[in-house]
């Protein structure tokens, strides 16, 4: 008998700071201290598009030491210091700009997208809330805030503002990608498929959704098709841990417990810290009979991540109670 299976869905959040959208200086009222700022604001927004972090940084902040009151140049600081990894400052810079122009309708997209990062599911919606309310034709708000509401177990209200995102942009696959897994967690496992199916056809390379279409197929009861789509997300992405773990349940299901284990293997080399990936290839090795290594591998588990403990020891129980 097999164990539970556990599902890694490739969930995308669309961060528009990937593709930012910089205040310049026609935005400044130009007397002569808003000019003289705006001059800072233009030459950071140059460096920026060079990739000169810093440079940056120090033009923007001089334009802040210039006119306190610009909220671009903070927007446009927050957008650098996100790009260094500086989230406490790019959070800080946001909020700035929104406390000094509350209709910088960009500067709540992108706050949001820091406070997805840090789990703040209620700071998500309520700033792309307000993002929609400022501008209700942002597809990406739309979206961001379906996630937000997904995560937090809303999958209607995650549905219909998926639904509403692909209304406006029709085109970006990793809305359709997120649709799916809130269908599937709603149990519209042929829904999910075709969500998947369509962002792969926008997204040709998108390995995620061929991960999330495979992990689909799996749960019904279609290995071979889930073995091909997982194999093509591996091709595209070969250093993606949650390929490997998600391919392996495919490989346990039909019987192979061998490429199982290797695949549980790379992703740890993948992700040393995966914890349930440790918990996975315990219970295979326990399939197995190799009930010390096993042991050794929920231990790790548990090292990792101590929360797990009743679940593993239910899931442990549940498997020893088939094998008998």
């Amino acid at each position: 008998m097999i164990s539970k299976r556990v599902l890694v869905f490739s969930i995308v959040f669309q961060i528009v700071m990937i593709s930012f959208v910089l205040i310049t200086s026609s935005a400044q009222t130009q007397h002569y201290r808003a000019a003289s700022s705006a001059s800072y604001l233009d030459r950071g927004n140059s460096w920026l598009a060079k990739g000169e972090l810093d440079r940056a940084i120090a033009d923007f902040d001089l334009a802040i030491a210039t006119d306190s009151s610009s909220a671009a140049a903070y927007y446009n600081r927050g957008v650098a210091r996100y790009h260094k990894r500086d989230l406490d400052g790019a959070l800080a810079d946001f909020d700035r700009a929104t406390q000094l122009n509350p209709r910088l309708t960009q500067a709540y997209v992108e706050r949001a997208a820091i406070r997805y990062a840090r789990g703040d599911l209620d700071g998500v919606i309520s700033d792309n809330t307000r993002a929609i309310e400022l501008d209700s034709r942002l597809a990406q708000a739309w979206s961001n805030r379906g996630l937000a509401r997904m995560d937090k177990g809303d999958l209607d209200g995650a549905l219909a503002d998926f639904d509403r995102s692909l209304k406006l942009n029709p085109k970006r696959a990793e809305t359709y990608d997120n649709r799916g897994v809130a269908r599937y967690f709603k149990g519209d496992l042929d829904g999910a498929i075709e969500d998947f199916t369509r962002a792969i056809k926008l997204k040709s390379h998108f390995a995620g959704a061929y991960s999330d279409r495979g992990a689909v197929r799996h749960a019904k009861g279609d290995l071979d098709g889930a073995l091909a789509d997982h194999n093509r997300a591996i091709e595209l992405n070969p250093a993606a841990a949650v390929a490997y773990f998600n391919r392996a349940p495919a490989w346990r299901d039909k019987g192979d417990l061998a490429r199982a284990i290797a695949d549980y293997d790379q992703a740890i080399a993948l992700d040393p810290k995966y914890a349930e990936a440790y918990a996975q290839r315990g219970l295979v090795r326990l399939q197995q009979g190799k009930d010390a290594e096993a042991e050794k591998d929920f231990a790790r588990c548990l090292e990792l991540n101590p929360e797990m403990r009743a679940n593993l020891a239910r899931r442990i129980k549940e498997l020893k109670s088939r094998n008998r």
